[in-house]
């Protein structure tokens, strides 16, 4: 039941997203041409509090949600471990999917879908340790954390 409430928050935040995200994507080639700009918002939210200039966060998310959602050269699937590691909560959500975009764009070679999770996975638990990102981990990251203070 968890997983599917977190399934809908998703759902429902996509959708709100792709409604209100400008249409800067026409063609295929404006995926590519778009991706330096991609990384950059993706790097904007990994390096601003969560409770900062709330409005740009919104809308850095929304383009990167439309980029991943319609880019023709990477492949993104959120696995059961990403639902247990941001426990459906939209701040997190949104930190994972910036970080899987940041992972993708900042490899010099193709990734595997394991290496882009596990890469996601470091780069939110990273915002997460850093108090002044103001944002509460989940379980799972606190976890995480706390394996890495021993």
């Amino acid at each position: 039941m968890k997983h599917l409430v977190s399934f809908l928050t998703f759902q429902l935040l996509a959708f709100l997203a792709l409604a209100q995200a400008p249409a800067d994507f026409k063609s295929i080639e404006d995926y590519k041409t778009a991706e330096p700009t991609v990384l950059e918002t993706a790097n904007f939210i990994l390096d601003t509090p969560a409770d900062l200039d709330e409005l740009k966060r919104l809308n850095s998310f929304q383009y990167i949600l439309k980029w991943m959602e319609g880019t023709p050269d990477y492949t993104f699937s959120i696995e059961s471990e990403a639902m247990q590691l941001t426990d459906g909560k939209t701040e997190l959500l949104t930190v994972y999917l910036s970080a899987m975009t940041k992972a993708v764009l900042d490899s010099s070679s193709p990734l595997t879908n394991e290496q882009v999770q596990a890469k996601a996975k470091e780069y939110t638990v990273q915002y997460c340790a850093k108090e002044e990102n103001h944002i509460k981990p989940s379980k799972a990251i606190k976890k995480i954390l706390k394996s890495q203070k021993s």
